[in-house]
């Protein structure tokens, strides 16, 4: 598609375009000039060579183009466009007229991933032949709705230029792009806009397909992935959960059908990341704060864009959808559970004679189930957050969230069956026969659990002395009548995570059994990813050694991806007013030295030999509870208040703060002071 039908179709758009006219190559030649010109000079010659800007291949940046030129410059700049071409038989060029233009650039605008944009004040061209360093940002997609009303309210604090005609101007160029990708069939893959922005408003210069789609990019966020999955999860895991993305996703396409079929979960660098873009998609799609999203997964907000009540009122409907699926939330999901029981069970009884005959088809249907399953207790643990966030955050803006916390959910209960183990006064096999399929992160199926120890894993497990564990506090007044279904839906969400545990270890043991005794004892299934699991247990005399790369772990908190493997840390835009403190999980001021540790594992359990000890994680789950037992105080620096960490921590009394911003640096030993009720953290001299 040549520049000049580019033109032509934003014409016909009605989308705002410089004047112009074209000069085909025998005009040109005929004329020996360009007297017919009705353009305002200067201006800029621009080539418009037929397969310049096509679906497949582009050769943007290949050809002249002259700006600023005045009358006298015109006939010998055509001559020079014309003599760039590979040939100029039935070739033509174009003349516009120059604009005075503020802010130039160009936005990618893929129809997957996020739209970027390259900006800088003057002229476009620069940024396109690379003579200036373009600033870079992301462009929500906005609608028609949010244009009027941009004129008199400000919503989006994400844009960086401190310019309100060039923030109206960039919404423009958002709602604008929509229609113009809405009618580019020729563009499967977006469009690579190229435009200006002057004092009265918007341009377009040329709207080309872009071919490079493995440039696509996502903002992918580690966020609450590092409190249930290991700093380097089983290539099984990640694989099983990664492919679920498209589905997890349609949980909210099923509330909303106008939502782009998006993944939930993107897999990059080994590491399966939540998909951070499509969740503030979704909230601009609904009108609806993107920080909501970005403070309940503990990640950077990059679009920063506020409530907006005429989006709000057209998406009633989803919410009351939202709001009837919440009804019995409690209800359902115990349901689910007893049926997911005697569905695993049966599932697994037919499968024992598939197993002998037919391992492969009989490996296939396990991964299945688990997938099924999985995307099913994610769907409504979505739920089931969704009904109890907005209560909860009230009644720990009254206070009351810490003064009638519980302490008899199944996580709570479960800390201190161990805390009764390790101090002696729960044998072992009272523990195993009640919280044997749980352990250390134990949401990765790759994970070994309780009821695979060995003696020598206990003892590491056991602490030298009783006077090591910390006591627990017992929780005091009586939650109120009219708080306590707020509260069951807390203690339901630590029931489904304890319940999960059950089946993920059904699972796992069912596949360690099964490829142990096709493949060996040595057999490692969480070590492969799907398909060359099922190529290995097909042949098992030619058994995969798979050589996958090793996984980067959660190196990188918020940040831009493309196919190729390419990350761009995000960073909070210049001038943000930038998070000081964390949030506070359980009052108390305590003071002591830290314990700095990155994984909860058998390698990390020595506890530092200091009087008051100060656990600081990354972030943590409920595998933690061996750490929590020996600790006076607990920070971490990704989490919520409705994790199930910070349950556990809130209900065992243990004062405690989540949330930490990235650049509050604590190492192993630095005295510190915490505060669990303000969130604060200082520095002990």
């Amino acid at each position: 598609m040549s520049k000049l039908s580019q033109l032509y179709k934003l014409q016909q758009l009605q989308l705002p375009v410089p004047p112009f006219q074209s000069i085909d190559y025998q005009t040109f030649l005929r004329q020996q000039g360009t007297s017919d010109l009705l353009l305002k000079y200067p201006v800029a010659v621009r080539s418009t060579f037929e397969e310049e800007d096509g679906a497949n291949k582009s050769y943007a940046g290949h050809f002249h183009t002259a700006l600023q030129v005045e009358e006298a410059q015109l006939k010998d700049s055509i001559q020079e466009v014309f003599q760039s071409y590979p040939y100029q038989e039935g070739q033509q060029v174009i003349v516009q007229e120059m604009i005075d233009p503020l802010l130039s650039g160009v936005l990618f605008a893929y129809r997957k991933g996020v739209w970027k944009l390259e900006v800088a004040r003057g002229l476009g061209e620069q940024i396109v032949s690379g003579q200036i360093n373009a600033e870079s940002f992301l462009l929500p997609q906005f609608n028609k709705a949010d244009r009027f009303w941009g004129k008199w309210f400000r919503f989006w604090k994400g844009c960086p230029i401190e310019d309100r005609s060039i923030e109206k101007a960039l919404i423009d160029l958002s709602v604008s792009t929509q229609l113009l990708l809405s009618q580019s069939p020729e563009a499967p893959e977006g469009l690579d806009i190229e435009f200006s922005i002057t004092a009265k408003g918007l341009y377009f210069l040329q709207a080309r397909p872009i071919t490079t789609s493995e440039e696509q990019e996502w903002v992918l966020t580690s966020a609450n992935h590092k409190e249930i999955l290991p700093p380097q999860p089983s290539p099984l895991m990640t694989d099983v959960i990664s492919s679920a993305g498209e589905d997890l996703f349609d949980f909210y396409r099923g509330l909303d059908p106008s939502l782009a079929k998006q993944p939930f979960l993107v897999e990059t660098s080994g590491m399966p990341w939540i998909n951070l873009s499509a969740l503030l998609g979704m909230m601009v799609h609904w009108g609806l704060p993107t920080s909501l999203v970005a403070q309940s997964v503990g990640a950077v907000d990059v679009y920063k864009v506020g409530f907006r009540w005429w989006r709000f009122l057209t998406k009633i409907p989803v919410f009351l959808r939202m709001q009837f699926q919440q009804l019995g939330i409690k209800n359902k999901i115990e349901k689910w559970a007893m049926q997911q029981e005697v569905q695993i069970r049966k599932q697994q009884q037919k499968r024992v004679l598939l197993w002998q005959d037919q391992p492969a088809e009989a490996l296939k249907q396990t991964l299945a189930d688990f997938r099924k399953g999985y995307i099913e207790l994610v769907t409504y643990m979505q739920l089931l957050t969704g009904a109890m966030s907005g209560p909860v955050a009230l009644i720990r803006r009254w206070g009351w969230l810490e003064k009638y916390a519980l302490s008899d959910s199944a996580s709570t209960n479960y800390f201190k069956a161990y805390q009764a183990f390790v101090q002696g006064d729960l044998d072992r096999e009272r523990f195993l026969t009640a919280y044997g399929h749980r352990g250390f992160y134990e949401s990765d199926i790759g994970q070994r659990r309780f009821w695979e120890y060995s003696e020598a894993d206990w003892n590491q497990l056991k602490p030298s002395t009783k006077s090591q564990q910390k006591p627990t506090e017992q929780s005091s007044k009586k939650v109120p009548f009219l708080l306590q279904p707020i509260y069951q839906l807390i203690h339901t969400r630590e029931w489904i995570r304890h319940q999960s545990m059950r089946f993920f270890w059904a699972y796992r043991r069912e596949l360690l059994e099964q490829t142990k005794a096709h493949l060996g004892e040595d057999f490692d299934f969480s070590k492969y990813k799907t398909v060359d699991l099922i190529k290995s247990i097909e042949n098992p005399k030619q058994v995969i050694r798979p050589e996958y790369p090793i996984p980067s772990g959660w190196d990188l908190n918020t940040f831009l991806s493309n196919q190729l493997g390419r990350r761009i840390q995000i960073h909070f835009n210049k001038g943000d007013q930038q998070q000081k403190q964390g949030i506070g999980i359980y009052p108390g001021k305590i003071k002591g030295q830290v314990w700095r540790v990155s994984a909860a594992d058998f390698t990390q359990l020595k506890v530092p030999d200091y009087d008051k000890i100060i656990l600081v994680a990354d972030a943590l789950d409920p595998g933690w509870i061996p750490f929590f037992t020996q600790v006076d105080g607990v920070v971490s620096y990704v989490g919520g208040l409705l994790s199930h960490a910070s349950i556990i921590l809130r209900e065992a009394k243990v004062p405690s703060i989540t949330q930490i911003p990235e650049d509050i640096l604590l190492e192993e030993g630095d005295w510190i002071e915490i505060d669990g009720k303000t969130g604060s953290i200082t520095n002990v001299d």
